[in-house]
């Protein structure tokens, strides 16, 4: 969908529903999806397959909406506490490998393979 314009009418036309209705809209757009797709949809990442997973079991047990919104806002929570673990971890290796290398040491090529000591204060 190229349209910048109707993006932004079905946007607006969905933050005016309910959950219950757009629980409606999501299950007719998988249906359209599966019948014209002419690529295969973006693979979702593994925390958003497994709060699908999640959501579709919950939905298959006609469970409230309000309980969805509520099981989907504390997955939402775990999968921001998880995204900014990784950020601070890649930093961290990245500031760790900093601190690994002599001056002047510009590749892993030319290294000795000796350990590098970090002291943490």
């Amino acid at each position: 969908m190229a349209d910048t314009f109707l993006r932004r009418r079905v946007w607006r036309k969905l933050e005016s529903l309910a959950d219950e209705q757009l629980y409606q809209v999501l299950d007719y757009i998988e249906f359209l999806e599966g019948k014209y797709a002419e690529e295969p949809p973006e693979k979702p990442d593994r925390m958003q397959k497994f709060a699908e997973g999640i959501q579709d079991k919950l939905r298959a047990r006609r469970a409230a909406p309000w309980a969805l919104k509520g099981v989907m806002g504390a997955l939402s929570v775990v999968d921001r506490a998880v995204g900014t673990a990784a950020k601070t971890a890649r930093g961290l290796a990245e500031e760790l490998e900093k601190v690994g290398r002599k001056p002047g040491q510009g590749s892993d090529d030319d290294s000795d393979d000796r350990p590098t000591k970090i002291v943490v204060d």
